[in-house]
Parts: C-alpha cells; structure tokens; sequence
C-alpha cells in the first residue's frame, strides 16, 4: 500500500533524487495506479525499475509524489529534451505543476536539454500544460498491426 502523506499543498518541497531501490514497492503501487489509468502505455512498472537502476531514468520524490525523468535526443538535431516519463501524485487536482515549473527548467538546464517535454493521453491536461507555457507540437496516432501489442 501507498505512503499516506499529510501535506500543505500551498508548499513546494523540492523533489529529491531517489534510488528506486529503497521505495520500491510505492513506487510500483503508484506506476500500477498509473498503468491502470490509461491502457495506452505499453510498459510495465518494472521496465521503469530497470531504467532507473540502470540510471537512463532518475525517480524523484516529494511529499506530493513522484516523478520519473529522463533525456531524449532528437535524431536529427541533436537537441536534448527533459522527458516527464512519469508524474504521481497522492492528491489529483491540487495543481502541482506550476509550482514545479521552475525546478523543471532548471533540472533541464542541468542536463543540458533545450527543452521540457510531457506526453499525455489525458484531453485535459492540453489547456493546463498551454497554460504553463508548454506548446502542443504534434498528435501521436497509433494503430496496431494484426491486432497484436508488441
């Protein structure tokens, strides 16, 4: 079961650097809840461990939650990108992102990435995410072959 946290949601706690090791079973309550959400992620909770033990992905932890980062680079630009893998939250609705926005971009900077990026299936967070200064840039389309998920 899930940590129970009592938080002020008016107060950012900056997210730590996490070894996924040490939380592993929240983490994976959080990832399930996640997974259960949306039936177009085609990952599993372990495959998210195995990325951040094997450091391609780093966990972050607040009392809010969690995040899972890591970096993209673009084939054909050589441009690094931020990649919000995964965001967790105990509470939904409290609108946490922008009090993050700035850690963000400075989690980038530190990565040396031009920009944040965030993928979601949810029509509700286009608006939000607008909002805090992101740009829609495509629409994914994806149709299984043979009916089959690889």
């Amino acid at each position: 079961m899930a940590k129970s946290l009592t938080i002020s949601v008016d107060d950012f706690v900056e997210p730590q650097l996490t070894d996924i090791r040490k939380c592993w079973d929240y983490v994976k309550e959080g990832i399930n809840s996640i997974l259960e959400a949306d039936s177009n992620i085609s990952f599993r909770p372990e495959d998210i461990y195995s990325e951040c033990v094997n450091e391609r992905a780093f966990l972050f932890t607040s009392p809010t939650g969690f995040l899972v980062l890591t970096t993209l680079v673009d084939a054909l630009t050589g441009d690094k990108s931020l990649l919000i893998l995964l965001a967790y939250v105990h509470e939904t609705g409290n609108h946490n992102w922008p009090k993050h926005v700035q850690w963000f971009e400075d989690v980038a900077r530190g990565a040396d990435c031009r920009f944040i990026e965030a993928r979601c299936s949810v029509p509700e967070m286009e608006d939000y995410a607008i909002k805090q200064g992101f740009i829609l840039n495509t629409r994914v389309y994806t149709k299984e072959v043979d009916g089959k998920r690889t």
